[in-house]
């Protein structure tokens, strides 16, 4: 019943789209992405390299300095180097974890120094940490953590920008005179497509229904585009200013000397007070050791430290999430294949149903319901296209990497389960993948600025931190084999 309403409606509202009215809209789309693609590799904040000599210390906070080595981007790292830098002026004190537990503790302290003032994102921390001291013990970090999709997050990512802002070292990424360009490309596409839609009413639905489905594919192009240009310029990315890149370039040779001085794997709760070195390394992602003990927040997906190649940098993760992504080639061909042709045969009998040219008994039975019945036969016409379009994407994909491997021996910067990295709301996505084992193992090698991850079944899965040999799929990033570097991979 619901697809036959669905059919009616669409033979209702829906006329026959005009053909070279959608060519140019999607034209025009197609120019839009590609302005905003541009527009997003200009704004992309940089990657300097260390200053030869880094002085003495800046005056930034490590909060700050969080953000200038991390893509003006504000990190886990930045919280856990904000705990640290608070102990270290005597606000805080850190404990070593109990005998029955593996984590650190926290409780307020009162041996600041004289005059030591807290900036605004300091004392939102230290509030943190206040509202859970309710007895005289002290709070296990568990007990400390956020997460970084909340509020408290938003507002402590707002008090460290402000602070980096004001100091002249970061500033908005996007400005509005970039935005306009593929914003009035998306705006003149969608006028397009909105005269276009008016077309012959005189065609049947079953009879233009691939026509009538590129111009919803290009409606959600075009609602797509329009989304990540209203979202650059609401969310109000950040990027380095030319004294932000100074700065960072002597924090990036300060972090030099941390790792030169041993400081990854120093454990915090043995910091001393008016040392604030530790604090600076957490900020940088050096300090491992303090990772651990002090977990509070998720590091970010989408960035990571990596010392592969001997020289530090920063490396951006990205997830693919296109059709198909981490099946088996060959289930990707011998599915798409199935999927396709099942697609194609309902489509041919539902479209001949339509037309009355199949199921005459039951024109015959219902003569006063001819109408619903094809209105419903309409509808499952444009529903069986879905599994063709699906089909022959994913048996592609699937052919492409039958015979080819790619084999990359690194460091796992990132494994996330794809619930973790999805855009979806979380109700969707735990529901999406159920019981269902997979998770995205990002490997460096040191070749590359930007990491694609693979998706890895149990089987294969290799923890965050290890060295390890993928080899895996090119197109759907299938995870063919992963080992540890120094065992021997069997035939």
């Amino acid at each position: 019943m619901l697809i036959g309403m669905m059919g009616l409606g669409w033979d209702a509202f829906a006329a026959a789209p005009n053909t070279s009215g959608l060519v140019i809209s999607a034209l025009l789309l197609a120019i839009g992405a590609g302005a905003l693609w541009y527009g997003e590799q200009h704004v992309a904040p940089k990657r300097p390299q260390r200053a030869g000599t880094s002085g003495a210390l800046r005056r930034e906070s490590p909060a700050v300095v969080n953000m200038l080595t991390n893509d003006a981007t504000l990190t886990a790292s930045g919280l856990r180097a904000t705990v640290i830098d608070l102990a270290a002026r005597g606000w805080l004190r850190l404990l070593p974890p109990l005998d029955d537990d593996d984590l650190g503790r926290v409780r307020p302290a009162a041996t600041a120094y004289e005059g030591d003032a807290l900036l605004p994102h300091e004392r939102l921390v230290l509030q943190h940490v206040m509202a859970r001291f309710t007895t005289d013990r002290a709070i296990p970090a568990r007990f400390l953590a956020v997460d970084i999709r909340g509020s408290w997050w938003r507002r402590f990512r707002f008090l460290v920008a402000d602070d980096a802002q004001s100091a002249g070292l970061i500033t908005r990424r996007w400005p509005m005179q970039l935005l306009a360009i593929p914003g009035g490309i998306v705006l003149l596409s969608a006028l397009v497509w909105w005269a276009s839609v008016g077309g012959d009413t005189e065609v049947a639905v079953v009879d233009s229904a691939e026509r009538r489905l590129w111009a919803v594919a290009i409606l959600i192009g075009i609602v797509a585009l329009g989304y990540r240009v209203v979202r650059h310029a609401v969310g109000r990315p950040l990027t380095h200013t030319e004294a932000g890149l100074a700065a960072t370039q002597q924090w990036l040779s300060v972090r030099q000397r941390l790792v030169e001085g041993d400081f990854g794997q120093m454990a915090a709760s043995s910091l001393e007070v008016g040392d604030r070195r530790l604090a600076y390394a957490s900020a940088t992602c050096v300090a491992e050791g303090a990772a651990v003990e002090f977990p509070l927040a998720r590091e970010d997906h989408h960035r990571a430290w990596s010392s592969v190649g001997g020289e530090a940098r920063l490396v951006r993760v990205k997830y693919p999430l296109r059709l198909g992504y981490g099946l088996h080639p060959v289930v990707a061909l011998v599915g798409g294949v199935i999927a396709s042709f099942v697609g194609l045969s309902l489509r041919r009998f539902f479209s001949n149903t339509a037309r009355g040219d199949s199921l005459d008994s039951l024109y015959e039975r219902f003569p006063e319901q001819d109408w619903l019945v094809a209105d419903l036969a309409t509808g499952l016409t444009v529903l069986s296209i879905f599994p063709i379009v699906v089909g022959v994407i994913v048996a592609i994909s699937g052919a492409a990497d039958v015979f080819s491997t790619i084999e990359r021996t690194g460091v796992v910067l990132r494994a996330r389960r794809p619930a973790e990295v999805a855009p979806l709301p979380r109700f969707i996505r735990k529901r999406i993948e159920r019981d269902r084992y997979s998770l995205f193992v990002a490997v460096d090698d040191g070749t590359q600025g930007t990491v694609y991850a693979w998706r890895a079944d149990e089987r294969n899965a290799i923890p965050q931190g290890a060295n390890a040999t993928v080899r895996a799929s090119p197109v759907l990033g299938y995870v063919r084999r992963a080992t540890p570097v120094g065992h021997i991979l069997g035939d």
